[in-house]
């Protein structure tokens, strides 16, 4: 059975370009490993990669700044509700006080679920993300001056996705796509990659009364979820797989210049997507430079200084 390795990267629409870069770098102690565009349809749109400094598959979260052009989509089910990231065991009271004096929204209580204690906190635009405390992540930290290691985020630990109905969900996590049911903990799912720990973890929420989120592009939601797989091959693997137990609901390979994208929708109707890791960010920038510069792909190259011009200014 053909195995998924984890997360590769979540994709969100937001709002302004400025303070969704001052929100993972200056906030987080993450590093901007990408500055290009949305490559669908024709209005520039920014394409913003955060991460660790090595852009490492299982860290990004990349943002398209949806508030130049004004389209709004709608928070509810059957999308990720919640993007959880990594910290250290004992790192919650640190990052509560830095939300505190950095004005960041954070719930009052931190709660603790599979033996994990968690922090919600807030985008600017509204979506949700916890800090999950474990000592069981080795990736490199996300320091800064301001963050300490000790403290520092190690990439994305799970997702937890707002379904509906969970039933049809936790079948095709097992048979579709490999993954193994790792616990309940009331309304709450977790489901793991065979590998297991940080970076690999997808958890339902079953809320049978929340109304059906949107699926477009637009501001204040997460837009889909990518899983990393080795190359075109693995992605064809995957959709014959799918294709045999029924779920046709997958589009081509599609060429995202950094890698290449298969989208398919789970039963509950989150957008998932297995993104190969055969290309990477080193084709137009050298490691240890990644993010200097604005990058677009060979094809829209001669328009750079156009779409340039059409974009906010950003400064990291």
């Amino acid at each position: 059975m053909l195995v998924l390795k984890g997360f590769h990267h979540l994709t969100l629409g937001v709002r302004h370009a400025q303070e969704d870069v001052d929100f993972y770098v200056k906030l987080l102690g993450q590093s901007l490993v990408k500055k290009t565009v949305l490559l669908d349809g024709e209005d520039p749109i920014y394409h913003l990669y955060y991460g660790n400094a090595n852009g490492d598959p299982g860290t990004l979260v990349t943002s398209f700044p949806f508030r130049q052009r004004g389209v709004m989509a709608r928070q509810g089910s059957g999308q990720v509700r919640v993007i959880n990231y990594s910290v250290p065991t004992g790192s919650l009271e640190f990052w509560r006080s830095r939300f505190a004096a950095m004005n960041v929204p954070y719930d009052s209580e931190i709660v603790e679920r599979f033996g994990e204690r968690r922090q919600r906190f807030q985008h600017p635009c509204g979506i949700e993300f916890d800090l999950v405390e474990t000592d069981l992540d080795p990736r490199p930290a996300c320091v800064a001056s301001d963050i300490p290691e000790a403290h520092a985020i190690r990439g994305v630990h799970s997702i937890t996705l707002s379904l509906r109905e969970v039933a049809e969900s936790i079948r095709f996590m097992s048979e579709a796509i490999g993954f193994r049911n790792a616990g309940q903990a009331g309304s709450h799912y977790r489901f793991e990659t065979y590998t297991g720990g940080p970076g690999t973890i997808v958890e339902f929420l079953h809320e049978p009364d929340r109304h059906q989120g949107s699926s477009i592009y637009g501001e204040g939601t997460v837009h889909h979820v990518a899983f990393a797989v080795d190359n075109v091959e693995q992605q064809e693997i995957l959709k014959e797989r799918m294709f045999a137990l029924g779920y046709i609901d997958t589009s081509e390979s599609v060429h995202r210049n950094y890698f290449r994208s298969m989208y398919f929708k789970m039963p509950g109707g989150v957008m998932f997507e297995a993104t190969t890791t055969d290309i990477g960010f080193a084709i137009d920038e050298a490691p240890g430079h990644f993010g200097e510069e604005f990058q677009l792909p060979p094809w829209l190259a001669g328009r750079k200084d156009e779409l340039l011009g059409r974009l906010e200014p950003i400064s990291v």
